[in-house]
């Protein structure tokens, strides 16, 4: 079920929605948008997602997810990040419903880019490892799917950071 992507509020002094507050809460500006979708594996929160391209049925083809990844057959590529379970039963694993950020900021999995970290505004694109971001190679055929909005430390190794996704759907 996809979310709306109308502007709501641009006041950053006091948000009328919840009480006691000063300035704009962390969702008053949050223009993200939000997928539901069916995990085709294990996922956990964080990882960047694929559609499921070898679908057999024209349907099913948007309908399920599997980790990103560059090393795959076909090469699962990324178009959002999984940010929670979307079910009462709070389940990651195959079959369950899962939401998935296809446009905005949220955490996802980033590499250090070899151990050698990674700047803010670095653009990212997919890797060998299975749900995971690191720096966009200029030479990569894999299109950029964000933009990092925070640092990752020198051989930090893989961690969840704050994204901007891009919207590729």
């Amino acid at each position: 079920m996809a979310t709306s992507t109308i502007l709501q509020k641009l006041d950053p002094v006091t948000d009328p929605l919840v009480s006691g507050t000063v300035g704009s809460t962390s969702i008053t500006m949050d223009r993200g948008q939000y997928e539901t979708f069916i995990a085709r594996e294990t996922l956990v929160v964080g990882d960047w997602v694929s559609f499921d391209y070898a679908a057999t049925a024209a349907a099913d083809v948007t309908l399920g997810v599997f980790k990103a990844d560059g090393n795959s057959v076909p090469v699962r590529t990324p178009f959002g990040v999984v940010v929670s379970a979307d079910s009462t039963s709070g389940l990651l694993t195959s079959g369950s419903r899962v939401k998935v950020c296809i446009a905005g900021v949220c955490s996802a999995s980033v590499g250090d880019n070899a151990a050698a970290g990674n700047a803010i505004g670095v653009l990212l694109q997919i890797t060998n490892t299975a749900g995971t971001a690191d720096l966009a190679a200029a030479a990569s055929t894999q299109p950029v799917c964000g933009v990092l909005a925070e640092t990752v430390p020198a051989a930090a190794g893989i961690t969840l950071k704050r994204v901007v996704v891009i919207k590729q759907f």
